[in-house]
């Protein structure tokens, strides 16, 4: 399959969680760059210039949220859609994800195929319609 011109950045310090979402995206034809914690997450954000970064909240080093602020004040990035993915979920949790500027907030665990459809969906991603006739 052809890519789609999308760059998606997973940001997870678990190889399993990054391994899996990254076949379902590129299935989908996205191009997949990872980083596990928050330092090389601004590496490869500033080098890559994903559309979105979908960010656990738990890194070494600085949290999801500290990397979501700073890609939101980063005037190069200020477009990137942030999608915090993890495990916590108590309202302050969602709230502090609203404060730095998050576009949604997942709770893990989550259907990688229901992750992709939302990320197509936040990003505006067309639907392809294939016809089988």
């Amino acid at each position: 399959m052809s890519g789609n011109g999308y760059r998606i950045l997973l940001v997870d310090d678990e190889a399993g969680i990054r391994k899996i979402l990254r076949i379902f995206f590129e299935m989908e034809g996205f191009t997949v760059f990872e980083a596990v914690s928050a330092v090389q997450a601004r590496e490869v954000a500033e080098r890559e210039r994903p559309h979105a970064a979908i960010l656990d909240v738990v890194l070494c080093g600085q949290t999801g949220f500290d990397v979501c602020g700073w890609i939101k004040q980063n005037p190069d990035l200020k477009e990137t859609k942030v999608i915090m993915f993890t495990a916590l979920n108590q309202d302050n949790d969602f709230i502090e994800g609203q404060r730095v500027g998050c576009d949604h907030y997942l709770t893990k665990p989550q259907n990688p195929k229901d992750i992709v459809a939302k990320i197509k969906k936040i990003l505006g991603v067309p639907e392809i319609i294939e016809n089988n006739d």
